[in-house]
């Protein structure tokens, strides 16, 4: 089984790994506080639209009733209700004991 590294051997082994760069002589670049990684400082708007333009609808009104129709000719052809006959559940206890019988 692998173990897995905590976060202190994590900070360790960069820690490590940095100061093993910078004697190589590499450097660090600072940034000025509140630089911002973005391009001009604004989002890159191409892949979305903040205010898109509304669509035309497609009124729907002569399918919905097509539909409806169809449901109303279906329930009209289907079997009539059964009976509904009461059921025999058994009630039972928390140990699995059955304590009495109900009709529903």
């Amino acid at each position: 089984m692998i173990k897995r590294q905590t976060k202190s051997e994590l900070r360790k082994q960069l820690q490590l790994q940095t100061q093993a760069f910078l004697k190589k002589g590499g450097e660090v670049a600072e940034v000025e506080t509140g630089a911002t990684g973005l391009i001009n400082g604004s989002y890159r708007n191409a892949g979305f639209i903040l205010n898109p333009q509304r669509q035309e609808r497609t009124p729907l009104n002569g399918v919905l009733a097509q539909i409806d129709a169809r449901k109303a000719e279906r329930t009209q052809r289907s079997s009539p209700p059964k009976s509904t006959r009461q059921r025999k559940k058994v009630i039972y206890d928390d140990f699995g004991e059955p304590l009495r019988v109900v009709f529903e």
